[in-house]
């Protein structure tokens, strides 16, 4: 028997009277396989709203892949690093980070995506995704304890460090925060233990 999918409904926005609809991470996936969304929509879905993923140019791509054989070195076997897939953040939230460490090996993640649980640490590449990526993203990924969240600022040629989350909902924040330029090296910490250290100028092109 099938099982219907009932969206949160939040209150009314305030001043319009209009009660958006949410979509659940559930109803996503029926509508990907159900083809609903064109081969070249690129979306996610953040606390029940989808969100039109940002256009990536070459020095994104080059942080991420630079970024993503560097982390592969530190952290495997022992851990997966997944580049531009989906995670789940609770039932509202499939985002799609440029990076995201989880723990355990491939085989883990062969019927379902890493939940927020499998999580250790969360990477943003940004360039005109800062917005988002500092805003929403950041409460959001702090919501749901991920511990550790980069942000990778390629038009300050930085990468931001936040670390123990805390709060709930947009409220949410991180408590610590690090910044390192270049000529730096960001310390790599999994599960609350540094496993090495990024160079930033390897990174940023």
């Amino acid at each position: 028997m099938a099982t219907e999918v009932k969206p949160t409904v939040p209150p009314p926005e305030t001043g319009t009277g209009l009660v958006p609809y949410r979509l659940s991470v559930e109803q996503f996936l029926k509508m990907i396989v159900a083809g609903v969304f064109p081969d070249e929509a690129r979306v996610e879905l953040i606390r029940g709203r989808l969100i039109k993923r940002m256009t990536k140019y070459t020095p994104h791509n080059f942080a991420v892949d630079a970024l993503a054989r560097r982390l592969r070195a530190l952290v495997e076997p022992g851990h997966l690093v997944r580049e531009e897939k989906s995670i789940e953040i609770g039932p509202h939230s499939r985002p799609e980070p440029d990076i995201a460490v989880a723990r355990g090996p491939l085989s883990d993640y062969r019927v379902r995506d890493p939940q927020a649980e499998n999580l250790v640490l969360v990477v943003e590449v940004s360039d005109s995704s800062y917005r988002k990526d500092r805003g929403p993203m950041w409460s959001l990924y702090a919501e749901a304890g991920v511990p550790v969240y980069w942000i990778v600022n390629v038009a300050k040629r930085q990468i931001e460090v936040y670390s123990d989350p805390a709060g709930k909902g947009r409220a949410a924040e991180y408590r610590q925060s690090a910044t390192y330029g270049q000529g730096a090296e960001v310390p790599v910490v999994i599960d609350g233990v540094e496993v090495g250290k990024v160079a930033v100028n390897e990174i940023l092109p």
